[in-house]
């Protein structure tokens, strides 16, 4: 009998408090993940180290509880829903990457998300073949405990194969490193009886040619159903076999610290078409031939009835319309390094069409933006179920394989069962090279009847992909899902093998138990998730987790997906008449859900379905204002301009009491100037502000061509401090010296103040008063540029992404990179500069795509650009850096670290610039000051 009690308390003894979690909301909260099933674990522990590690494991040894180590929770099959204890693996250790042989291997712990390594592989030509749709969200633990693939990932590819070596340790705490000889051969010493009976159950299996042929079999395509038992054929070498049973064992027989992966040379040239066939057949029959014959990247089939479902779309190619009801459509993709390979690969290609003959044009693009519209129309298949469900309605998703040539027999199979039993909108697509299939159901998972139905298209199905001899998880993970399924697949000896496999490693099931192996026949339609309407913008969430990577608040806060998960459960207590429980989670939602969200909008971006989370936590700030509040806000609106100059002079009073007073006595007058307001100024002198500068006037020159220049409400009140305490060029002055060296009249509002795009009411949820300002200031921008006859710039990207958005769309109006690059950069010479310096791209400037060209401008200015790894928004938002400052220094912990070697910083938002300063311990300030030092 586990003793969670005696857990709790001796994990508090031995590890910080704030790393062990036994509020309700927080443990459910940190452990949803992107299956159907509801979080039940009791608590959730972080560790930081291998150290912390080693000790929680002692713990779960001493007291039975179970531990369930996470990664980013992207799966889909509930491979992280702990019965005990999740683990959250956080901090830096977790995340590093070493790049070997010039990139032939590369070796990465287990926090390190699948996109970094490509990334670092990058520069040395090379990339990692397992390729699955989360890798820029997934991490790569989670993706070697559920040997992931993806699009273009062969069986010979995937992690499994392309392994070299495992840090691995095992529930009695055995630490294992197979590069390090050393540690290998303590190993072989200490477990000399665990690895015997490893070899034993090898010897067992290699002598029944009944086991040894289905394992051969079985792993010759893609199959994630239960261990690789795969291992005990392709190895002799007990601790090889070990290892490999690592991968794909879901966090059930070890923790894998790190994995070490030979590499591919990156092909950059690519080549798509989107090919129609009357029928099935003829679509298999060409992908055959493709496989044989051809170097292929990708071919994703699309049956009838997902062609149906894309046909809404505008961008939906007509020559795919009216196929017939037998239609298939194949999304080619071949790749090369050089031009003249890649023309060879589509002659090849082509030469496969004269033999089975498509029904529509075969026309191969190369330029990316077509090839990638292309593929958008497949990438839109899963959002356009996703996003037009019910909101009681949950994305579930089944993901099978089978021999290629039987792809067709599967997919006729599968639609005649989802159409039996009313699942008439989903199709079947996959990746055809590999005989993967997938298809959605949207399921009304709180209705019994509905899971029945589901229930039995899942054990018919099983039925069809077994008697085809194929597998019933090709690269999503057995997890809870399937677990109840793996006697089915793999028979009782084989099964029984695994059984023996897990007992001879954890024999105490203390790692991920109910996970991978579990006889329920009900398990994998139990302790389903709420699925409750909640509010139009986030219904149709699917729990992915992509959006996490970008969100600065999970570290403090909740995240943006546990922000909807919270939601959903407030809405499902209530439903179920729990108020008093529904009461005290929202209470702590407000607190950490609304209060602590920065409202940024990169989740929307990150976002399969583009869910803009940040725009329902702004309407739940507005929900939650009184009417005096409102009323309040309705004043400030109106008198602006008087916050404006009370804002300005207050910050050169403070600026200037460090002149008087002494830094010390400053900043501590300073400090209760800010708790008697609510407010955590930040020093000052530290982060180099003070107060704003008069608004230039207009410069007009006669036939010049002419700039309207808007300074936002935050350059007017907020200037710059030098490092040795005086003031900076203000920055409006600075803005209107580069625009007159370019040779341009610059136009000023002659009564700027007042001024404001609305930012800072939209921000906390005031939309009428957001919206008010936002008109005032479209009126005066019209004006000033004749109905948008002139550009106009404004030094502020996040105000600019607000106005583009919102205003007339005839102000044309633009943050300076863009403005630079299209009216400036043919008008100035750069003279570039021997310095190294940071850029922050603010999330406006990420939302617009504006980050290349970002770092274009700087590195015409100097030598050396730095874009600071994994900092997407700092945090500040708005005023979040004064009111609530752990946001900021959450987003910006690994800064200062990254830029240390810098001179200073640059970016484009005055706030933003507040908090990088004072986190990156550099100057941070607009990069209109680089620009204007680095032209003539």
């Amino acid at each position: 009998m586990a003793d969670f009690t005696r857990f709790i308390q001796e994990a508090q003894g031995v590890l910080p408090e704030r790393q062990v979690h036994t509020d309700e909301l927080l443990v459910k909260a940190y452990s949803v993940d992107g299956s159907p099933f509801e979080p039940i674990a009791k608590a959730v522990v972080d560790i930081y180290n291998p150290e912390q590690l080693g000790l929680l494991l002692a713990i779960a040894r001493k007291t039975g509880v179970s531990l369930t180590y996470r990664g980013s929770g992207t799966g889909v099959s509930g491979q992280t829903i702990a019965r005990d204890v999740t683990v959250r693996l956080l901090g830096p250790y977790w995340k590093r990457i070493d790049v070997l042989d010039g990139g032939e291997r590369v070796r990465a712990r287990c926090g390190v998300i699948g996109a970094e390594v490509n990334a670092a592989l990058k520069p040395h030509g090379r990339y990692m073949t397992a390729d699955p749709s989360s890798i820029s969200a997934a991490s790569i633990g989670g993706m070697a405990a559920t040997k992931a693939a993806g699009l273009g990932c062969t069986v010979d590819k995937n992690l499994y194969s392309m392994m070299t070596g495992l840090h691995f340790t095992l529930a009695d705490g055995a630490d294992v490193d197979t590069e390090d000889p050393g540690s290998v051969a303590r190993f072989r010493e200490s477990h000399a009886g665990m690895l015997m009976r490893l070899a034993a159950l090898r010897a067992r299996i290699l002598a029944d040619d009944a086991m040894r042929e289905t394992i051969l079999r079985k792993f010759s395509i893609r199959n994630t159903t239960g261990y690789s038992l795969n291992a005990f054929t392709d190895f002799e070498d007990p601790v090889d076999i070990l290892a490999h049973l690592l991968i794909g064992s879901e966090g059930t027989l070890g923790f894998i610290h790190s994995i070490t992966i030979r590499t591919e040379r990156l092909r950059p040239h690519r080549s798509t078409a989107l090919v129609g066939f009357s029928s099935l057949d003829d679509a298999i029959q060409a992908v055959l031939l493709l496989e044989k014959r051809c170097s292929m990247y990708a071919v994703e089939f699309l049956n009838h009835v997902s062609l149906n479902a894309l046909m809404q779309l505008p961008a939906f190619p007509d020559f795919l319309r009216g196929l017939g009801s037998d239609a298939c459509a194949l999304l080619l993709e071949t790749n090369a390094e050089t031009p003249q390979d890649l023309a060879a690969n589509v002659a090849g290609v082509n030469a496969v069409f004269e033999e089975v003959k498509p029904v529509s044009p075969v026309n191969f693009e190369t330029d990316h933006a077509v090839c990638e519209a292309l593929w958008n129309v497949r990438r839109a298949l899963f959002p356009l179920l996703a996003g037009t469900r019910h909101p009681e309605e949950f994305a579930y998703s089944e993901d099978y394989c089978v021999p290629i040539n039987n792809l067709p027999q599967a997919c006729r199979s599968f639609v005649e069962i989802l159409h039996k039993y009313g699942f008439t909108k989903s199709g079947v697509h996959g990746h055809a090279l590999h005989g993967n299939i997938h298809f959605s159901i949207p399921l009304r998972i709180n209705d019994p009847a509905a899971i029945a139905d589901v229930a039995k298209v899942i054990e018919e199905v099983a039925v069809v992909v077994l008697g085809l001899g194929g597998a019933l998880k090709a690269e999503h993970g057995t997890g809870r899902a399937v677990a109840p399924f793996v006697r089915q697949e793999w028979g009782d000896e084989l099964t029984q093998v695994m059984y023996e496999l897990k007992e001879i490693i954890d024999p105490l099931n203390i790692m991920n138990p109910d996970v991978l192996l579990n006889e329920d026949p009900n398990g994998h339609l139990a302790g389903l998730k709420y699925a409750v309407a909640v509010d139009p913008i986030v219904d149709t969430c699917i729990d992915c987790g992509f959006c996490e990577y970008v969100c600065p608040s999970g570290g403090v806060g909740l995240s943006s997906r546990q922000r909807i998960y919270t939601l959903r459960t407030i809405a499902g207590l209530r439903r179920d008449g729990r108020n008093d429980l529904a009461d005290k989670w929202e209470a702590a939602f407000k607190r950490l859900g609304v209060d602590l969200c920065a409202a940024d909008g990169l989740c929307a971006t990150r976002c399969p379905l583009g869910i803009d989370i940040a725009g329902l936590m702004k309407k739940l700030r507005g929900r939650g204002h009184s009417a005096l509040a409102k009323g309040v806000a309705s004043s400030v609106a109106g008198h602006f301009g008087l916050l404006e100059g009370a804002a300005s002079g207050l910050l050169r009073v403070g600026s200037g009491a460090h002149r008087l007073l002494g830094h010390s006595l400053a900043s501590a007058s300073g400090s209760l100037a800010g708790a008697a307001v609510g407010m955590k100024i930040p020093d000052l002198h530290e982060v180099r502000l003070t107060g704003g500068s008069p608004v230039p006037r207009s410069c007009v020159t006669p036939d010049a061509p002419a700039v309207v220049y808007y300074p936002s409400c935050a350059v007017r009140m907020m200037g710059y401090k030098g490092a040795g305490g005086a003031g900076e060029d203000p920055l409006m002055d600075v803005a209107v010296r580069l625009l007159r060296k370019a040779g341009y009249s610059v136009i000023l509002p002659d009564k700027a103040k007042g001024l404001c795009c609305g930012k800072m009411f939209e921000t906390k949820g005031l939309h009428e008063q957001a919206d008010a300002k936002l008109k005032e200031l479209e009126t005066a921008l019209l004006a000033l540029s004749g109905n948008g006859e002139i550009p106009v710039l404004c030094e502020t990207s996040p105000c600019v992404a607000r106005m583009k958005k919102k205003m007339d769309p005839r102000i044309s109006i633009q943050e300076p990179v863009a403005f630079v690059l299209e009216h400036l950069a043919g008008r100035l010479e750069f003279v570039r500069k021997q310095r190294k310096v940071a850029l922050h791209p603010t999330c406006s400037i990420r939302e617009m795509g504006l980050v290349d060209k970002f770092r274009e401008v700087a590195e015409r200015c100097v030598t050396s650009v730095v874009i600071p790894e994994n900092i997407f928004c700092c945090g500040f938002s708005g005023d979040k850096g004064f009111t609530h400052p752990q946001l900021n220094a959450f987003a910006l912990r690994h800064l200062e670290e990254q830029i240390r070697d810098c001179e200073e910083g640059y970016s484009s938002s005055r706030t933003c610039e507040v908090g990088l300063t004072l986190h990156g311990k550099k100057p941070y300030r607009n990069i209109l000051y680089l620009i204007d030092e680095c032209t003539r």
